[in-house]
């Protein structure tokens, strides 16, 4: 932390003193962030599956810098936690900010209610969390960390979005695990514009670059050993470390709001490695009547 403490002395004024809502807690860069923001004294609620690594980073932070934390329980994979969750943060007058961090990448491929599980935890179920925190707190921020590969599936025609099964049908051919987490980012990027641009919804979208995390971690059984073994090595040469690539988040939580075509991400190659800037978003994204289809089906989908 102290090598990006000049930056964060610099950039980083306002984020202090708040009540943040944030899951990926125990990621590498969610557990980089909850140190930023525990260091700027901010309370915080963890949303987690893992609750004894959970408490471990809880009790470090409690002890180094003395702020409140919750841990609750928490799995997109498990809709029922989702609903408890929602029930147990009514116990807050307010909340400042959610940072939606949780994400899966290169997955086995595996169907739960006919949706592959890389859209449920990247897009459909963090669409029917955040719009259900909207109802409870209707002024919270939210940061929904995403990915450049949002360009690499462009929407082209609407035609699966005529109903349930087109709509299942058609994210059942994509077959590419990368275009699938790309897509499954676009999918709840869209969700999350109509809420934002429809409903003046305070959202900032960010996405940290391509940084050392457990996104290739060998219990997603999607590759041989010998993947597992070279890959995450070599994003540990190559990447930015978490504790650089979470700049990004802390800039998106720091910035009062942004216009509906911006983004914070870093700058530097291809966006992928450097100090976090804010820039434009692909216009593709703003298609009015992709967007409003997809808040429609997705609703459907989520039963709200």
């Amino acid at each position: 932390m102290r090598t990006y403490q000049n930056w964060i002395d610099k950039n980083i004024v306002n984020l202090s003193n708040k009540i943040i809502l944030i899951n990926g807690v125990t990621g590498g860069i969610g557990k980089a962030t909850v140190f930023y923001l525990a260091a700027l004294k901010n309370e915080l609620i963890f949303l987690v599956r893992n609750l004894n690594e959970a408490e471990i980073i809880k009790n470090e932070l409690k002890e180094k810098y003395g702020v409140k934390i919750k841990i609750l329980f928490f799995d997109y994979l498990n809709k029922n936690s989702l609903k408890e969750c929602l029930d147990r943060l009514k116990e807050y007058e307010h909340i400042d900010i959610f940072l939606n961090i949780s994400g899966i990448y290169h997955q086995k491929e595996e169907y739960i209610d006919n949706v592959e599980k890389t859209f449920i935890v990247n897009y459909l179920a963090p669409s029917y969390f955040i719009s259900s925190l909207f109802n409870i707190f209707p002024s919270i921020k939210v940061i929904d960390v995403s990915s450049v590969t949002y360009s690499l599936k462009r929407i082209k025609n609407d035609h699966f979005l005529n109903d349930k099964e087109s709509f299942e049908n058609y994210l059942r051919k994509i077959k590419n695990k990368t275009v699938r987490y790309g897509f499954s980012k676009r999918l709840l990027m869209e969700y999350l514009l109509f809420l934002k641009i429809y409903e003046q919804k305070n959202i900032i979208f960010v996405h940290p670059g391509v940084s050392t995390t457990n996104l290739f971690d060998k219990k997603n059984n999607a590759y041989g050993k010998w993947f597992y073994y070279f890959i995450p090595k070599l994003m540990n040469i190559i990447f930015m470390k978490p504790s650089k690539a979470c700049l990004s988040l802390l800039l998106g939580a720091e910035v009062k709001e942004l216009n509906n075509n911006l983004w914070i991400g870093p700058r530097g190659l291809l966006n992928f490695w450097g100090y976090p800037k804010i820039y434009k978003l692909k216009k593709d994204l703003f298609n009015k009547n992709f967007i409003g289809k997809i808040y429609k089906i997705s609703n459907e989908l989520n039963d709200l």
